[in-house]
């Protein structure tokens, strides 16, 4: 599946309906939000589904879309070094399920949902 088929995969669905229409800051709520229940989603379906599975597959589209969001849409210029800091964290996580999803195995996800509800819990901090 290339880039352009998992921008549209992700344009169906309800997520990107809501940010189309939220603001700079809730749009990154709503990303994370959609990134940690894809991840939550995905980490079941390898442990219980079979190999081929369209609920599988959707949301490791979904994942490796939000990331690209959210890796594109740090600021660089204004907001280091935070910036660099999560943008690795983004490549850590894209990396790992990546690295899960052809492997069959969920430990670098179970693990990259632990680093995004962080970083979710603390973007929902913010005012």
């Amino acid at each position: 599946m290339n880039y352009h088929s998992m921008m549209e995969n992700y344009k169906s669905t309800n997520t990107f309906t809501k940010v189309d229409s939220a603001n700079e800051h809730d749009n990154i709520k709503i990303v994370l939000e959609d990134l940690l229940n894809n991840l939550k989603t995905l980490s079941y379906c390898l442990k219980n589904e079979p190999v081929n599975s369209t609920i599988k597959s959707k949301s490791f589209s979904q994942i490796i879309v939000a990331l690209m969001i959210l890796q594109t849409s740090l600021d660089f210029e204004n907001g280091e070094p935070i910036a660099s800091n999560l943008f690795n964290l983004y490549e850590y996580c894209r990396k790992s399920v990546i690295n899960n999803y052809t492997s069959q195995k969920t430990d670098d996800i179970d693990a990259s949902i632990d680093v995004i509800s962080d970083i979710f819990d603390g973007w929902t901090s913010i005012k």
